[in-house]
């Protein structure tokens, strides 16, 4: 069923800065019971620690869950949300978002799970996120794998699935508890065929924990398509401290990577000119302001990136130099056909063409430098699937945790 939020005016210019449009923070808990005592105190604090812009509960164990109640631990009304009904009680699938961020189009509702499409602020295509509670009989879960497997393969669209899917993927995930060898090839399965993709979760090593057994396993995961990787290149995983219930929240992220200012872009050619060293010790001697010495540092570095950047206006006009001295060039060889030069002359049409030999070679390093810094940004259409790939890997290799 599909429930909103209190109706609110959608002002363009009211939606936070257009840093949010690259923030995504996708939080996933079996909550045991969103109505147990202590149980919306423990979501306000990952809310406002985290500040999710998705948030998918499992195992509710309620009915209808109010827009009120929401509100008391999300932090304020800028959300809709949806969600399954749990049967009797157990069950139950609540899945939320920022209306600031996501844009919600419309649900897909399965028999184990429940999927939101819309877009995201900042990107056109859309994207799906696919909120999981697995079944324990194995029919069941053999019903979840098929329901799963025909809605990934329908969906043309970047998507995250996660989730608690009650099923360990290989031995090493359990401890103290049954394996079933069978069901970990079936879950193994649907994850290959479809694509997807099984980030390694830092921090602990199990999200659930029975106390009273001592069992341990990895039953929550999060999981994702390759067309996640292009909207956030720096997305990773990992759990967070158990409290209420016995699964972990686990969340997935993107980094924003903040490197400080940009650096000062140096172009080959600019060491050729005899000018460059005078230009930079004129920079750094200039005064500036701040009593700090790293605030003084960093002023000087912007006064040579300024004088640098006036400078390099000298090689704009490149072209139009190689232009004059090819035509230089030709006018001497066309006298050279009709009279024999003299020495000087020659010289000067030997000085003409090596002057023009030297601005191509400083046009060429200069294409090379700036195709580069294009391709790093930019990328290359005909190789999406290695992009893919080597973001896919980075994000693999990163350290989500200790």
């Amino acid at each position: 069923m599909h429930r909103d939020s209190p109706q609110q005016s959608m002002n363009p210019s009211s939606v936070t800065s257009i840093s949010l449009s690259f923030r995504m923070c996708t939080i996933s808990l079996n909550i045991r019971g969103i109505g147990q005592m202590g149980k919306i105190s423990w979501l306000q604090r990952i809310c406002n620690k985290e500040k999710p812009t998705i948030l998918g509960l499992q195992e509710t164990k309620c009915g209808q869950t109010r827009d009120n109640t929401i509100e008391s631990f999300w932090g304020n009304s800028d959300f809709k949300f949806v969600q399954k009904d749990s049967v009797g009680a157990s069950g139950g699938i609540l899945t939320i978002w920022d209306t600031n961020i996501f844009s919600f189009t419309y649900a897909i509702e399965g028999e184990f799970f429940l999927a939101i499409c819309g877009t995201w602020a900042g990107h056109d295509s859309e994207i799906a996120f696919i909120n999981v509670y697995g079944p324990h009989s194995c029919s069941k879960k053999l019903r979840l794998w098929n329901e799963l497997s025909s809605l990934i393969n329908s969906l043309n669209i970047p998507h995250i699935v996660f989730g608690n899917f009650n099923e360990v993927r290989n031995k090493t995930k359990r401890m103290n508890s049954e394996y079933n060898q069978h069901w970990a090839d079936n879950f193994n399965n649907i994850i290959n065929n479809s694509g997807l993709i099984d980030l390694p979760l830092g921090g602990k090593r199990f999200t659930r924990i029975c106390k009273k057994t001592m069992k341990f396993s990895k039953l929550d995961r999060l999981l994702v398509s390759d067309g996640i990787f292009t909207i956030w290149p720096n997305t990773s995983s990992k759990t967070l401290d158990r409290d209420l219930s016995d699964h972990c929240p686990i969340i997935l992220r993107n980094n924003l990577l903040d490197s400080g200012p940009k650096p000062i872009r140096v172009f080959d050619t600019w060491l050729d000119l005899k000018d460059t060293d005078t230009v930079i010790e004129r920079a750094w001697s200039t005064p500036t302001i701040g009593n700090r010495p790293d605030c003084i540092f960093r002023n000087k570095l912007k006064n040579i990136k300024m004088e640098l950047k006036k400078y390099s206006n000298q090689l704009d006009n490149i072209d139009s130099q190689i232009r004059d001295h090819l035509t230089e060039c030709n006018n001497w060889e066309q006298t050279a056909e009709t009279r024999p030069l003299s020495e000087l002359k020659k010289h000067k049409w030997t000085e003409e063409k090596m002057q023009q030999i030297v601005n191509e070679k400083k046009k060429i390093n200069m294409l090379k430098q700036i195709s580069r810094i294009k391709w790093a940004l930019e990328g290359d259409e005909n190789l999406k699937y290695f992009h893919n790939y080597i973001k896919r890997r980075t994000s693999k290799n990163n350290i989500h945790g200790m």
